[in-house]
């Protein structure tokens, strides 16, 4: 049974993971302040940094589940994995232009299993909703 997907669910998807991967970069160092970087206050960075990762990969994968509407986990998990590629490919050009050093492709596999997964079950999340209220719907009538 081949899987019918909605590549406008998909590519919505992503352009929403990238806009949150840019909001992300850009916003947390105004989030905590320039001081927290070498301070106590270094828990707070990492655990708000932790948030809007988890947020990024969440909220896309949402928005192309809820999309398609059907195959919510594939949709979900494509988002997250190919996302992840796609941002990992914008920071080493970035580092390349900004002559810096791109370390990211050692643990690049890891990252788009986990973000894939992170995708996969906020699809499955838009499923249950779509489901919940299919049987509301037909259990009013």
């Amino acid at each position: 049974m081949p899987i019918n997907l909605n590549g406008r669910a998909i590519l919505s998807g992503i352009g929403l993971y990238v806009l949150l991967y840019f909001l992300h970069i850009g916003a947390l160092p105004w989030l905590v302040g320039e001081k927290a970087a070498g301070s106590d206050e270094q828990v707070v960075l990492y655990f708000v940094s932790q948030g809007l990762g988890i947020l990024t990969c969440l909220a896309p994968g949402y928005l192309a589940a809820k999309m398609a509407g059907h195959h919510c986990f594939v949709h979900g998990g494509l988002v997250g994995g190919i996302s992840t590629v796609i941002t990992a490919l914008i920071a080493m050009v970035f580092a390349i232009v900004a002559g810096s050093q791109f370390v990211g492709f050692g643990s690049m596999p890891f990252w788009v299993v986990v973000n894939g997964f992170l995708g996969a079950f906020a699809g499955i999340m838009a499923s249950d909703l779509t489901d919940d209220e299919t049987e509301d719907a037909s259990a009013k009538e």
